[in-house]
């Protein structure tokens, strides 16, 4: 059975949604709730029949429904307050109110017309008339093995009840038949199950003979890499006045939203459930039972006269475990910028850590998995550790084998994408510009066509419009990046390097600065430290730029470029024994580089750029030139 509703659309034999085409990943509780309300959409399902169907009984809290409720809302982009497709009913339970369109016409089953010669033979040969597609997450099934048999179950279930019934009166006559007519039919379905799929078969909702994702086979679960998840707990104020809640109030209702956009794919326990725990001091071990998240986030507030300090740490619920944890001071100036700031840098902070942490639980526990989100997490890791030609190709190679498991995966386009311009804009290979950038639109295209407002796609056409001189462009793609998440400092060294290259360096160091505000300590701060010191020579300001410059080395001892503008700070100066050793690491490294072709070609062709930037640089070919460069 397939549901379509606007531009959704459900494949239950799959277990997957899809929004124009393109997978929606949703937890397999989340996707078993909005199945059961989409086939009961012709009523109110209460709380209390959700909890029975997908939790089967077992007992758990409001805020852990409510969470589920939160988060099937979010996969269709609903809202608690629009209620487009889900509609809470007060006291009553919930309904789903879409237009719904049922599909019967995929892979159907034909069972042996009951009361036929030799039926009870034959009542468990299911031919299928057509062949499902392998159950997501790559792996190869038997064709149409479970995805068929999932199909298969109701009509079986039917079968073998409606055939038990009618032939009551007979099998009380014939009790040695009808036993053995029971078994054949046992032996059968067992028999089919055992041929057609690599793994024991799912048990049926014995109540109303649905089969939910959270009952389905062990294949499945092998297969799907569980979703992970955070809640947000309300902070504490720290400071003895309850006058002062709103902040921390407000840190924790910005957070729950940035961490979001920080984490795509990643399950965000809603406000109104998160804010349940204010207050309580709950353990951490209870809270991630009665939520079932993975992570915890909790922190506190301390205004200290025009200071404030803000105190966080990221806990895993299972073992109640520190996994990271950060002190954050600010001016307190205006209590918006001070929130803002706060914000900003501990989404961006815990975004890197989930990341890394969720690539090495994947490392660890499935370390041959070809699920599409283990391959995404490991490709983003690697993306964010200092960049090299050996990070870039290592990225590539997962985010194209995520592209073979889910060919329109967004995440997969605007990864594969993003090492491409990376490899042209770091003067990686000296041929081939054309082919990648080419390449990389194309990606970036199709990615932006399925999720407009993808942030790894955007950040990629920011890069991208730069590599191809198109700096207006950029900046405004880079803009849009931060209208989606304030707290992502790659778009400020975007917009930085734009202006740059604008002629307008004051402007860039100001862009420079707001990216080093947000996160400090990020992966990727070699990029703007090497963005200032350019900037810095440009302007005259040579020490400052030496300091910077030797930052930007530290960052990333990978990266070449600062060796060369060191040279060209140091000659200016007139510290001829520093500049030679600067400009011999950097030519040992760019061997034949001249004067003449000195970055001509990346990170942006020097025809490109804007006459004022040009005249600023002839600047650093004075200093190359009194280092030792060639002409």
């Amino acid at each position: 059975m397939n549901f379509r509703f606007a531009d959704f659309e459900i494949n239950v034999a799959r277990q997957e949604l899809r929004r124009a085409g393109a997978i929606v990943h949703i937890e397999p509780q989340v996707f078993d709730l909005l199945v059961h309300l989409i086939r009961n959409r012709d009523r109110i399902v209460s709380k209390d029949e959700l909890i029975d169907v997908i939790w089967q009984g077992r007992i758990v809290s409001e805020a852990t429904l409510s969470s589920r409720i939160s988060a099937a809302r979010r996969a269709l982009g609903d809202s608690g307050t629009d209620q487009s497709f889900i509609r809470t009913l007060h006291k009553r339970g919930f309904r789903f109110v879409g237009d719904v369109d049922d599909d019967t016409s995929a892979p159907t089953t034909v069972v042996v017309e009951k009361g036929s010669p030799g039926a009870a033979e034959n009542a468990a040969d299911v031919v299928p008339t057509g062949e499902s597609p392998p159950l997501s997450g790559g792996a190869s099934d038997a064709p149409g093995g479970n995805a068929i048999l999932h199909d298969a179950r109701q009509a079986d279930t039917a079968s073998v009840e409606n055939e038990t019934a009618s032939s009551g009166r007979r099998a009380a006559r014939h009790p040695l038949f009808a036993a053995a007519a029971m078994a054949l039919v046992a032996l059968g379905v067992a028999a089919a199950w055992w041929l057609m799929s690599p793994f024991p078969p799912p048990v049926p909702h014995t109540k109303d003979h649905i089969a939910l994702a959270s009952e389905a086979p062990s294949s499945a679960e092998r297969l799907r890499a569980p979703v992970p998840s955070i809640v947000v707990l309300p902070f504490v104020n720290l400071s003895g006045d309850a006058q002062q809640d709103y902040l921390a109030d407000g840190i924790t209702d910005s957070l729950i939203s940035d961490v979001a956009r920080a984490l795509p794919g990643i399950s965000i326990v809603s406000r109104d459930t998160a804010f349940t725990y204010k207050g309580r001091g709950a353990d951490a071990r209870q809270i991630g039972r009665e939520l079932e998240v993975r992570y915890l986030l909790e922190g506190s507030v301390v205004p200290e006269g025009e200071r404030v300090r803000v105190n966080t740490r990221l806990v895993e619920t299972k073992e109640a475990s520190q996994l990271w944890a950060e002190r954050f001071d600010t001016e307190r100036g205006s209590i918006l910028d001070v929130q803002d700031e706060i914000v900003s840098r501990v989404s961006r902070a815990i975004g890197l850590q989930v990341v890394d942490i969720e690539a090495r639980r994947s490392l660890r526990e499935r370390p041959d998995s070809a699920e599409l989100i283990d391959l995404i997490m490991r490709g983003k890791a690697v993306l964010n550790l200092p960049s090299s030609p050996t990070t870039m190709t290592d990225a590539r190679g997962l985010f194209e084998q995520a592209l073979k498991v889910e060919p329109t995966s967004v995440d997969g386009l605007a990864g594969v994408a993003t090492t491409l311009v990376f490899e042209f804009l770091n003067g990686y290979y000296e041929t081939g510009a054309e082919e990648r950038l080419g390449r990389a639109e194309r990606l970036l295209n199709h990615a932006l066509a399925i999720e407009p407002r993808h942030l790894m796609a955007l950040k990629a056409n920011a890069a991208l419009r730069r590599a191809q001189g198109r700096f207006d462009d950029a900046i405004v793609v880079a803009e849009a990046v931060i209208m989606e998440n304030p707290g992502e400092p790659w778009a400020y060294k975007e917009i930085g390097l734009s202006t740059l290259y604008l002629g307008k360096p004051e402007q860039a160091l100001e862009w420079f600065a707001k990216a080093d505000r947000i996160d400090p300590r990020d992966p990727g701060r070699w990029t703007w430290l090497d963005g200032r010191g350019h900037a810095l020579i440009l302007l005259g300001r040579d020490e400052e730029a030496i300091r910077t410059l030797t930052s930007a080395l530290d960052a990333n001892p990978k990266n070449t470029s600062p060796h060369a503008f060191l040279a060209a700070a140091y000659a200016l100066l007139d510290r001829s024994e520093e500049a030679r050793a600067a400009l011999a690491t950097y030519l040992e490294r760019r061997p034949g580089t001249r004067i003449s072709t000195f970055r001509t070609l990346s990170p942006v062709p020097l025809a490109l750029t804007s006459p004022a930037y040009r005249q600023l640089r002839t600047r650093v070919n004075e200093g190359l030139r009194k280092a030792g460069m060639p002409e």
